[in-house]
């Protein structure tokens, strides 16, 4: 069958066609759609947006919904023998109301491999709320949306592991190997990550209101738009990271943070405490400094300019880029 969208999809199923046999569906926009009793036997359905989407008694055998979103998703009394789940936004829940699932490829398997192993398992929605979990490994682990509400996670090793929008509010991770994790849009407001390791995490869009930072390592990290309002970040290695469009107002510290060549253009940082903050090669174009404490802080080579500077708040001991003077 022929290419077809999302809205194409929508109105012929609303016209009372349910033959979509082979329908080449990749990346469509499904979400929220009645598709109950559709025939999409070996249908490319790769990437599709099927959040919350209605597919009760639905024909999928054969299927391709690798990397798709079934998040919400009814997949009640729906066939998906052969249907290829890989990488499949889809709880365990969710897949044991469908009516088969014979030689399905299902996403990785939710079990554990021991009392503290979780590597490379599939705990995409998972509630794991207030649960014990000190020194466990997730690495490579798929925690996307999943429930880790004030879990304690001191120690974990997560290293590369998926925590899209997961909601880890009030966790302790205190000391956690996160390097390299995918955190994007993650709610981590007011947990504890102090000497955590998040060297090359993707933290882009997450909330970390009033987190505790202290001494972590954000090496190369992305921190593009995150929320870190009245952020501890006192001592935070943030060399290359990217702080881009990054709210750090509420008086976010950054005392003695090391923020070489880091990218802050556009960040909030008014009120921000940089008191010593390395900031040699930072990139702060666009930045907002009203108020912000710069005394002694290292700006030499940071691309910065007299007007950013003069509605700082302090520069005392500072010393500024070559050929700039305190006003």
């Amino acid at each position: 069958m022929r290419r077809m969208n999302g809205k194409q999809l929508i109105k012929r199923y609303k016209a009372g066609d349910r033959e979509f046999t082979g329908a080449d569906l990749h990346s469509a926009s499904l979400q929220a759609a009645d598709l109950n009793g559709a025939i999409l036997k070996w249908a490319n359905l790769h990437a599709a947006n099927l959040y919350g989407a209605d597919l009760s008694g639905a024909k999928l055998d054969g299927a391709d919904l690798s990397e798709a979103d079934l998040r919400h998703a009814d997949l009640s009394a729906a066939c998906l023998d052969k249907a290829n789940l890989s990488g499949a936004k889809v709880t365990s829940d969710q897949l044991a109301h469908a009516a088969s699932l014979q030689d399905t490829v299902a996403p990785k398997t939710s079990e554990p491999k021991g009392e503290h192993d979780f590597n490379d398992a599939y705990l995409a929605g998972k509630s794991l709320a207030g649960r014990d979990l000190t020194d466990c490994s997730f690495r490579r682990t798929d925690l996307r949306g999943a429930n880790l509400l004030g879990a304690k996670l001191e120690g974990c090793d997560l290293t590369e592991s998926d925590l899209r929008q997961a909601d880890l509010r009030g966790a302790d991770l205190r000391g956690v190997c996160m390097k390299g994790a995918d955190l994007r849009w993650a709610n981590l407001a007011e947990v504890d990550l102090g000497q955590a390791n998040l060297s090359r995490a993707d933290l882009s869009g997450a909330d970390l209101f009033l987190a505790n930072l202290h001494k972590a390592n954000l090496h190369r990290a992305n921190l593009r738009r995150a929320d870190l309002r009245g952020a501890d970040l006192r001592g935070a290695n943030l060399r290359k990271a990217s702080l881009r469009k990054a709210d750090l107002r509420l008086e976010a510290n950054l005392q003695d943070a090391d923020l070489q060549g880091a990218k802050l253009g556009g960040a909030r940082l008014e009120g921000a405490n940089l008191c010593r903050a390395d900031l040699r090669e930072a990139k702060l174009g666009g930045a907002r400094l009203d108020k912000a404490n710069l005394g002694r802080a290292n700006l030499r080579g940071a691309k910065v300019s007299p007007r950013q500077l003069a509605q700082v708040g302090s520069l005392a001991g500072a010393y500024l880029p070559d050929g700039m003077r305190r006003g």
